[in-house]
C-alpha cells in the first residue's frame, strides 16, 4: 500500500464530480472528530485538528462507479474489488483479526495490513455478493480527536 504521506493527500475530488460530494463537518466516527467528503455511505475523512491529511476512506461498492473505485483501489496499491469473498481477502490480507455480525446476510472483518506502511482495514462482505464495503483507515492518535 501507498505511503501514510501519500495517501493523506487523496481527495474523494479526484475520482468523483465536486456535484455528488457532500462535505461534512464535526462528523464523529471512532472516538475522533472530522471533517471530509462523501457520495452517499462513501466517506473520505481527516481528523478535525489536522484537515490537511486524510486518514480514513470508506468506499460502499454498491453506489460507488466500478471504475471510480478501480482507480481508488489503484492509487492506493490495494489489490481489492467489489464481490471478493472472505477466502480471496484472506489471500491477500492474511487472517482477520476480528469478526463481527450486525444484519444477518453479512459479516465485517476487521484485517491489520501491518506494512510498513500500517493500515487498518474494514471489509464488509456478503453471503451472496461479496465484498460490499471497505474502510482503509491509517493509524490514528489514542484518545479523542
Amino acid at each position: 500500500m501507498i505511503s501514510h504521506a501519500r495517501f493523506g493527500k487523496l481527495r474523494l475530488a479526484q475520482f468523483r464530480p465536486d456535484a455528488e460530494i457532500a462535505h461534512l463537518g464535526n462528523w464523529e466516527f471512532m472516538d475522533h472528530i472530522w471533517v471530509g467528503e462523501a457520495v452517499g455511505f462513501s466517506e473520505w475523512l481527516r481528523l478535525k485538528k489536522k484537515p490537511a491529511t486524510l486518514r480514513s476512506l470508506a468506499i460502499d461498492f454498491s453506489e460507488f462507479p466500478k471504475q471510480a473505485a478501480a482507480e481508488v483501489m489503484r492509487a492506493i496499491e490495494l489489490p481489492i474489488r467489489r464481490g471478493m469473498e472472505i477466502v480471496e481477502l484472506q489471500k491477500l490480507l492474511g487472517k482477520p483479526r476480528r469478526e463481527e455480525r450486525f444484519v444477518k446476510d453479512r459479516v465485517s472483518y476487521e484485517f491489520v495490513v501491518a506494512g510498513p506502511p500500517k493500515y487498518n482495514l474494514s471489509c464488509t462482505v456478503l453471503k451472496k455478493g461479496g465484498l460490499t464495503y471497505l474502510v482503509v483507515m491509517a493509524p490514528l492518535p489514542r484518545g479523542r480527536g
